[in-house]
């Protein structure tokens, strides 16, 4: 039986919804995200390193950021290759992100734990030490689904219709901490003085996406997919219990818990 993705697609839609090879759709996305993350991180990272006003750091910092900067620039460029037929080319690069996916969350965490380390062991805390011993656990909850939903995308390789969806989904969800960043730079907020609704919205922003996709399947082809079924939930529920935590004696166990990955 063919599936409703197999299924002549209704010629009244419009270009961008369509689920034919041509569609735009995968590529919009996929810009959207990466412009995301990257203007994000233009705010601590990329803007300070190019105005030559960076502070010193370890090399593991600078593997962070670069590790994401080249996840979130190949991201649009895997979905140009397979609008172009390149599939060998897409493979291989699909192959090196396997290393690349695993590059992101070590240093993610393990640039975390320092952080958390420093707040929670400093005898003279500031504003951005004070900031990661309360609120650092919380990239222990956007690194999970990131990974989650990135290891079902390679478990999917060979099920297009999954992995185009899981590899969008797991971009997504590793954008809190660019879309607090965004936030606050131009809210001309200070960290640990950002309104209450700042970081609840740094965490749950990312669903969006997913809402995008869900309503684009549903206008496309009839039925979403069940790979948005199960990640949206997925998704919330991680975000959600991280943010819940913070501030409670459950939050200072992950964060000292972290802690120790420091050493």
């Amino acid at each position: 039986m063919r599936s409703r993705l197999q299924t002549a697609p209704n010629r009244s839609i419009p270009a961008y919804l369509d689920v034919r090879a041509g569609s735009p759709y995968y590529l919009v996305m996929a810009v959207a995200i990466s412009l995301t993350a990257l203007t994000g991180f233009s705010f601590t990272y990329f803007g300070p390193m190019i105005r030559g006003e960076y502070p010193p750091a370890s090399p593991m910092v600078h593997l962070h950021g670069w590790s994401f900067f080249i996840w979130y620039f190949l991201l649009p460029l895997q979905v140009l290759l397979i609008a172009a037929s390149r599939r060998r080319v897409h493979m291989i690069l699909g192959g090196a992100s396997v290393v690349l996916a695993i590059v992101m969350v070590f240093t993610g965490i393990l640039v975390a734990a320092v952080r958390i380390e420093q707040g929670l062991s400093t005898t003279d805390p500031n504003e951005l030490t004070e900031f990661w011993s309360e609120f650092g656990q919380l990239i222990m909850f956007n690194m999970l689904p990131f990974a989650v939903f990135y290891t079902a995308a390679i478990m999917h390789r060979r099920k297009a219709d999954a992995h185009k969806r899981l590899i969008i989904m797991a971009s997504a969800s590793a954008l809190p901490a660019a879309i607090f960043r965004i936030i606050v730079g131009f809210g001309g907020f200070y960290w640990l003085a950002t309104p209450a609704w700042v970081m609840p919205a740094a965490f749950l922003l990312p669903a969006l996406f997913f809402v995008i996709g869900m309503i684009r399947d549903q206008i496309s082809t009839g039925a979403i997919h069940r790979a948005y079924l199960i990640g949206l939930p997925f998704l919330l529920l991680t975000h959600g219990f991280g943010l819940v935590i913070v501030g409670t004696p459950a939050g200072e166990v992950v964060s000292r818990i972290m802690a120790v990955l420091a050493y």
